[in-house]
């Protein structure tokens, strides 16, 4: 009886530890993930905001890259050729735990999530569309073409929409699509803009700030602009690349010579935050709701019997 009910209690024990082994700890202070080649090849880091304690999270011999934090902090999702080819991962914020998004494999990359973290959208590259994975059902939907070499989506703050580089010949536009309706917007291009053949009409990385009126831009040999959500007001901040926001949309981190710098939006005062890294993302819990969602609760409350 005593060695059934040890074995018993071990088999519990390596549930439970097997289960707190792979849960997912959401940081308690801010934090930035990006991607580095310090080692070789492509890897994941995190960092703290003051660029302290940088730690490879992935430690894989693939070509890690493109990581973005998920809206609760809980998960990092980023593209990996870990598998043979490019293609869509999610880990816990320790790096473990790293799964696939979708069983079958294809050329999936450049990330980004819903802001309910229940959807990843993605370029997929093998038709050059922008594809929609429900995380939960593991199902992929294609929502808008790109055209060749297009695509780097990032969802809007409501999740109504999507905005995306749409590929023209000799020419590269923003656009946004109406999730809803399925009906695209060509923004405006900005002002004094060279004409086709004359290089410099390369717009990447558009990136919604987090009240949903701006959207940062990398434009090719000319810097992050800022432009209004309707494409007008078109200004230039600074000197790089990959714009990334603040969860409270007063800082940008952003490229310059793979070199990660954070921008103060209001003193236009940049810092240095590491030397050999690029694509950056930040998770703040402070900016997380007051009220527990479900998906943040971990505790298990019992029932207190009453007489």
């Amino acid at each position: 009886m005593y060695t059934k009910f040890f074995v018993l209690f071990c088999c519990i024990s390596l549930i439970l530890f097997s289960s707190a082994s792979t849960e997912a700890q959401v940081p308690t202070s801010t934090k930035i993930v990006f991607e580095s080649w310090r080692d070789g090849n492509g890897e994941i880091y995190i960092m703290n905001a003051d660029g302290s304690k940088q730690e490879n999270l992935t430690r894989h011999g693939a070509r890690d890259g493109a990581p973005v934090w998920s809206p609760t902090g809980k998960h990092i999702a980023f593209h990996s050729d870990r598998d043979g080819t490019r293609d869509i991962y999610i880990m816990n914020p320790d790096g473990r735990n790293v799964r696939k998004v979708l069983r079958n494999l294809s050329y999936r990359e450049y990330p980004t999530w819903s802001p309910d973290g229940k959807k990843l959208a993605y370029t997929r590259s093998e038709d050059w569309s922008i594809c929609i994975a429900d995380i939960q059902k593991r199902t992929e939907e294609s929502v808008v073409f790109t055209n060749i070499v297009g695509g780097f989506s990032d969802w809007s703050p409501d999740g109504s929409e999507i905005v995306f580089i749409f590929v023209k010949p000799s020419d590269y536009r923003i656009h946004i699509i109406n999730l809803k309706t399925l009906e695209q917007t060509e923004l405006p291009l900005p002002p004094n803009i060279p004409p086709p053949w004359v290089e410099g009409r390369f717009f990447y990385f558009p990136a919604w700030s987090p009240d949903g009126d701006t959207i940062a831009f990398s434009w090719r040999l000319k810097g992050i602009h800022l432009m209004n959500r309707d494409g007008n007001g078109v200004k230039k901040i600074v000197e790089g690349a990959r714009p990334a926001w603040s969860p409270q949309g007063d800082q940008l981190l952003y490229d310059a010579d793979k070199h990660i710098f954070r921008l103060d939006m209001n003193s236009g005062n940049k810092t240095l935050l590491s030397r050999d890294g690029f694509g950056a993302d930040w998770f703040d819990p402070a900016t997380l709701p007051v009220q527990p969602q479900p998906e943040l609760v971990t505790t298990v409350w019992g029932t207190l019997k009453r007489r």
